[in-house]
């Protein structure tokens, strides 16, 4: 009888062992194989902290309610227990103020697609000019330009971000000052092919001043694969690179219905997740 038991415990360690194998990625063992997030989710908080999680640096995360809407966002720094955002939303038809002088238009035909954004060009500062930002977006949904103008001058942008794909994936972006022609930031963004999770991050490297909203809002298709790096470039008038931010993810942990529980993003803060390097990780809503 002991030697029965003793042969199935084997047995059953073998196949545990083998499916943890099957459900592992780039970089590292998945010791997250046996989790099932569930059907239709997307991410409502992305909990960043050191690279052994013990030490919670802090998060980005939005309350979403049961008709699919962001109904506040908070940004939370854990190292020093404050709140370093927090807006709560409002809906109005298309509309969705952010306060009362910033708002998104959506398309509510296209699943809430964000088309235009008006806001500050720096919302720190009081009576800062008013701006509108138009979304662009090509025929497979992803998108592909930005206009900035100022509201009270429709007629000209004085800045176009550029976005370039291939295979599914956001791979490159390019940032303009269109009055001068010169380069404002540019970004090149790499993949793990073999790893495809579902509703992961958009990662919109030009994004900064309402990166806060990135995650929680719709701004087309997002990439198919798991980014792997993320360089940016920051460039003085005459284009000329005065700066640079590079990212690398590694020891992708998937759950077992392939939703991204966290990663180790390694090297420069990426303002544009919002995030801080170290071990991100990644909590969700289902519908």
């Amino acid at each position: 009888m002991k030697t029965r038991f003793l042969y199935f415990i084997i047995i059953a360690a073998a196949i545990i062992a083998s499916c943890q194998k099957e459900y592992s990625t780039e970089e590292g063992n998945n010791a997250g194989a046996g989790t099932i997030i569930g059907a239709d989710c997307r991410i409502n908080k992305i909990g960043y902290s050191d690279t052994t999680g013990i030490i919670g640096i802090g998060s980005i995360g939005a309350t979403i309610n049961a008709a699919d809407a962001a109904t506040d966002v908070t940004k939370f720094d854990s190292l020093t227990l404050t709140l370093d955002f927090f807006s709560s939303l409002q809906y109005f038809s298309d509309t969705v103020y952010i306060d009362p002088d910033q708002y998104f238009i959506v398309d509510n035909a296209n699943k809430k697609r964000i088309t235009l954004f008006h806001g500050l060009i720096d919302p720190t500062v009081p009576g800062s000019p008013e701006i509108d930002v138009d979304y662009i977006y090509n025929a497979a949904g992803q998108l592909t330009e930005k206009d900035y103008y100022f509201s009270s001058f429709p007629v000209v942008t004085y800045q176009t971000v550029f976005y370039t794909y291939a295979g599914g994936n956001l791979t490159g972006m390019v940032t303009f000052d269109d009055f001068t022609g010169d380069v404002i930031t540019d970004a090149d963004l790499t993949y793990y092919t073999t790893i495809s999770p579902k509703n992961y991050m958009y990662l919109f490297p030009d994004e900064n001043t309402y990166a806060e909203f990135n995650q929680f809002f719709n701004f087309g298709n997002k990439s198919t694969n798991a980014v792997k790096s993320l360089k940016v470039r920051y460039y003085d008038p005459g284009n000329v690179v005065i700066d640079s931010a590079v990212s690398n993810f590694q020891t992708y942990i998937m759950s077992r219905d392939n939703y991204v529980l966290n990663v180790n993003m390694n090297g420069d803060d990426q303002s544009s997740i919002p995030a801080t390097t170290g071990k991100l990780n990644f909590t969700y809503k289902c519908k």
